[in-house]
């Protein structure tokens, strides 16, 4: 990620929930192929922890113990909130089961904001850490999540199963990788264009290569784990590319807006992804398959829409739904 504008920025948040949702219409569809669906399940969630890690990157600092709780309240309310009040909501005849449950496998749940809240935490805690050390601060940040690292990675290997350490795991080289891009933004500013432009090329044919040769969603060894990472990395950074290689305009001023609702997208747009099925099962690369499957998005896009229009003239739905202020829209 270059010195991105914040509109590049919204652009990339817009993109991957437009993927996100066009991957629930395909699996809650039981429409799954080998190519067009291994391509967006291994870029969906990955850009957006990429993303999420970039802005973690350029904000501010936890300088001190003040600030430090200040911005992890902020966090707290923005992704928990919404995590536990979502259970309650699905689950009203017994809540704390549930919650209980979920705790211990968050894909149960909209595990995504969970997983968020823990790499942040890790991350501040390291700033944290670093701030108190003065002169040795990138050692001790360093020190700090490098341990924070190892202790969720023998999490899984213990097999502990509270707050699903595989996830934390899985996605930190994501987010570790947006936080850096975001720390060395001004350097990645420098590449030139046209040296860009290569390295989106080869993020693409490599991506291609890989989805069109193997099953990106086997990950049954570490091996084919790693080659699923390699995936998505591509993914993201032909992603990346492309969207700052696009001119400000209605298309990537559209994406920069529907980016400042991926949360409230998010947590909305799967329930109605099968509105139009009947139990009928469509093979995607048929002209039925296809206009069903833009068909049950379109569906999809608007109910989720209508809904957040509505909700959020509400602040108290607003905070619990979204974690957010009520702001009008």
């Amino acid at each position: 990620m270059a010195d991105m504008r914040s509109q590049n920025i919204d652009a990339l948040k817009g993109t991957a929930i437009l993927i996100v949702m066009a991957g629930h219409v395909l699996t809650w569809n039981h429409m799954e192929d080998g190519y067009i669906y291994d391509v967006i399940k291994v870029i969906q969630m990955p850009l957006f922890i990429m993303v999420s890690g970039y802005l973690c990157g350029i904000g501010r600092r936890a300088s001190d113990l003040t600030q430090y709780w200040r911005i992890l309240k902020r966090r707290a309310v923005s992704y928990l909130v919404p995590f536990f009040f979502w259970i309650v909501l699905l689950h009203p005849r017994h809540p704390l089961s549930s919650i209980w449950e979920t705790l211990f496998c968050l894909d149960k749940g909209l595990w995504f904001l969970m997983t968020l809240f823990l790499l942040n935490l890790m991350t501040y805690t390291a700033q944290l850490a670093g701030a108190k050390a003065a002169h040795h601060r990138k050692l001790v940040f360093w020190g700090v999540y490098l341990f924070l690292a190892a202790f969720v990675a023998a999490e899984t290997l213990l097999g502990w199963e509270f707050l699903s350490p595989g996830l934390t795991r899985l996605y930190l080289p994501f987010y570790l990788t947006g936080y850096l891009a975001g720390e060395n933004r001004e350097v990645l500013a420098d590449i030139p264009k046209q040296w860009r432009a290569v390295f989106c090329g080869l993020f693409a044919a490599g991506l291609i290569y890989l989805a069109s040769a193997f099953d990106l969603l086997d990950v049954g060894t570490l091996m084919l784990l790693g080659r699923q990472l390699l995936a998505s990395f591509l993914g993201c950074g032909t992603v990346i590319c492309l969207i700052t290689f696009c001119r400000d305009g209605r298309v990537k001023g559209f994406l920069a807006w529907l980016g400042n609702y991926t949360l409230e997208i998010y947590v909305l747009h799967f329930h109605f992804a099968t509105l139009l099925n009947r139990g009928e099962t469509y093979n995607l690369y048929s002209l039925e398959g296809f206009l069903f499957a833009a068909a049950s998005f379109g569906v999809m896009s608007l109910v989720t829409a209508v809904i957040i229009v509505i909700t959020k003239k509400i602040p108290a739905l607003d905070f619990l739904l979204y974690g957010k202020p009520g702001r009008p829209v």
